[in-house]
């Protein structure tokens, strides 16, 4: 029994250095000082227009109800953003179960341009009885924190990789249309 202790304490230890090292890796805008996932991404050959139809299909097939999701829709600058958000979960307790630990909401802007698009995933909120920036999760030094924010800023930093990993796939690749007038 004596052994299992140092073996539990070295396993927390490690569990949360790796989530403080993830946490370091959530990019922040040097201007704005928000959370910002951003780029820009070459699909060369591809008219705006095309792209910006392959990003509106992206929200069609990403999201349950993209009618909810989908704030703004501009055709003519083809340009979409969208409000969306995502659960968090508290970290394992003794008997393995997680805790939900709320939502958090996020927006998302695609702009296109012949031959290339760009997103940006910003303005994180963790949604409680008032606004919560998410930035507040990397204030080590404020007496409201709770170490067991960087594991929520390391579950904000999965799910939004996988979003903009999804984005990307569905922006690189032409969707094939059946010819009904071919048989």
């Amino acid at each position: 029994m004596k052994n299992l202790f140092p073996a539990q304490l070295l396993f927390i230890v490690c569990l949360l250095f790796s989530a403080k090292l993830s946490a370091q890796n959530v990019p922040v805008d040097s201007i704005t000082g928000l959370i910002t996932y951003e780029g820009v991404v070459e699909v060369k050959g591809v008219p705006a227009a095309e792209l910006y139809k392959r990003a509106n299909e992206w929200f069609m097939e990403y999201y349950k109800n993209p009618a909810e999701v989908i704030r703004e829709n501009d055709a003519q600058s083809n340009k979409i953003t969208g409000k969306h958000r995502f659960r968090i979960s508290n970290p394992p307790d003794k008997s393995g179960n997680k805790g939900e630990a709320g939502l958090v909401q996020y927006t998302l802007n695609v702009a296109a341009r012949d031959g290339r698009f760009r997103f940006e995933i910003s303005e994180f909120t963790w949604k409680q009885l008032s606004a919560y920036p998410c930035e507040r999760w990397m204030k080590t030094t404020e007496p409201g924190y709770n170490p067991v924010y960087a594991e929520y800023l390391n579950q904000l930093d999965t799910q939004t990789r996988e979003i903009i990993a999804s984005l990307k796939n569905a922006m690189m690749q032409e969707k094939l249309q059946k010819d009904r007038d071919n048989w």
